[in-house]
């Protein structure tokens, strides 16, 4: 009841928080049936809470241990569906209790169930892939082979790909794969079932790998964004790419990391010449206080003029909606972040906390402020009418705050113009041979590839 309950409410929430969520190949999932759906783990309790929102189907899920200390937490979390696992790292004399975890998993995946687990066994907000434990590949096994091999269970794995899992209003990313057919280890396990587990879980490995933007290096990770930052607006619209769609925004972060990593080994000077390039152009805009995408979108100002007066019009019409919207929603909006950074020091945890904290804070606020209006008017159609502005007006006054301060940049920058004519079009033209420059090394790339 309360999973059902809670499971609805975030539905509603993680599009809300959300700017947009895009599920790539959602129909691969089984509607039926014993599923292990296996996830990289880059947000604590958004993962789970972003996945079990994907499935009609009620989920079971596998957490460390270390949450169920309190009396709370063990009567809260089983409502829940979680299920503990002890982790060598958390407690090595809790390591038995895992027995009892095997059993309640296999029983569950031997009713039909779905259990989700996060084999990296660690959440850490990085474009990175953590080694994966075996512990997904002896549960699925395990259960196979107390019932020969005739279970059926399917292994999914899923890629989730963050903007940034922290911040509201971000894209999100959802890559989904072919199931595993675990019977294809059948043969395997008869003969050792270690080294069958241990194949499952590089197979498992290999699969997250495809599903999401790994990075091993953090300083390949620093270049790459910053690549990205310059390279991937320009390429997008020359390709005629939309911004919405996302697999081919995912496959051209992937064929740069290909890239540089090909010339890492192959020819280190050239990234070497590139990242110096790059690292000075940033130096130069954060002098002049710009941002690259103010470049990107109006290094010719040519649309300046023609969007000015719409600008204006928005700037002044749109203001006491703006005034309205902030005096309504600006404390319901600010608490649910101010309670994440005094709650945990751990940024993996605050996106979440942020997530389930905004749903009690704008419940409270707009209850009060609508029981106020109610209390002192009594005029029905009133406290109708302003309990429906209360979002309205939030989303509102999100979206001006923004649209403003683009056209703020966009004055900046014809300001600028006049100014520092001469160091804005430099930059414009260092702009275009990085650019230029990484497409050639692309290009070449993408042809040594065809002949490989």
């Amino acid at each position: 009841m309360l999973y059902s309950f809670f499971k609805t409410i975030m539905r509603i929430t993680v599009r809300i928080f959300f700017r947009s969520i895009t599920i790539h190949n959602r129909e691969l999932i089984p509607a039926k049936g014993p599923l292990m759906l296996l996830a990289n783990h880059p947000s604590t309790f958004m993962d789970p809470i972003v996945i079990a929102t994907l499935l009609n189907r009620e989920i079971y899920f596998l957490a460390k241990g270390e949450l169920f200390k309190s009396k709370f937490a063990k009567w809260l979390l089983p409502k829940f569906n979680i299920i503990p696992v002890y982790r060598k790292q958390d407690d090595p004399n809790q390591m038995s209790k895992n027995q009892d975890t095997f059993k309640k998993c296999f029983e569950h995946l031997e009713n039909g169930g779905v259990i989700l687990m996060f084999p990296e066994g660690i959440s850490i907000t990085e474009r990175k892939l953590r080694p994966i434990k075996t512990g997904a590949s002896r549960i699925i096994l395990g259960a196979e082979a107390r019932n020969d091999f005739q279970l059926g269970i399917q292994a999914v794995t899923i890629g989730l790909n963050y903007d940034n899992p922290h911040k509201f209003n971000r894209d999100l990313f959802i890559n989904i794969d072919t199931p595993i057919k675990t019977i294809n280890y059948k043969e395997q396990y008869a003969i050792d079932n270690f080294k069958a587990a241990e194949n499952l879980t590089e197979e498992i490995r290999s699969r997250l790998e495809g599903l999401v933007i790994a990075i091993e290096d953090e300083r390949s990770d620093v270049l790459i964004k910053d690549i990205e930052m310059i390279y991937k607006y320009t390429l997008s619209k020359d390709l005629g790419i939309s911004k919405n769609d996302k697999l081919s925004d995912f496959n051209i972060t992937k064929n740069i990391i290909d890239t540089v990593n090909y010339y890492l080994e192959n020819d280190i000077q050239r990234v070497e010449s590139i990242r110096l390039r790059i690292k000075h152009y940033i130096d130069d805009l954060n002098l002049l206080g710009l941002n690259d995408i103010d470049l990107a979108k109006n290094r010719k100002n040519r649309s300046f003029f023609k969007s000015n007066i719409q600008a204006l019009f928005t700037i002044i019409l749109g203001s006491p909606i703006y005034l309205y919207g902030l005096l309504n929603n600006y404390l319901p909006f600010k608490i649910p972040g101010w309670l994440a950074k005094k709650i945990s020091n751990n940024i993996e945890f605050r996106g979440a906390i942020s997530m389930v904290g905004g749903i009690f804070t704008f419940l409270i606020f707009y209850t009060l402020q609508i029981t106020l209006v109610w209390k002192y008017t009594h005029i029905k159609w009133l406290t109708i009418t302003y309990g429906i502005s209360l979002p309205l007006s939030g989303l509102f006054t999100y979206w001006y705050f923004h649209t403003t301060n683009e056209i703020r940049n966009k004055w900046l920058l014809l300001i600028l113009f006049y100014k520092k004519s001469v160091s804005i079009s430099n930059l414009i033209i260092e702009r275009e041979q990085i650019i230029a420059e990484f497409d050639k090394a692309r290009k070449q790339y993408a042809e040594i590839n065809i002949y490989k």
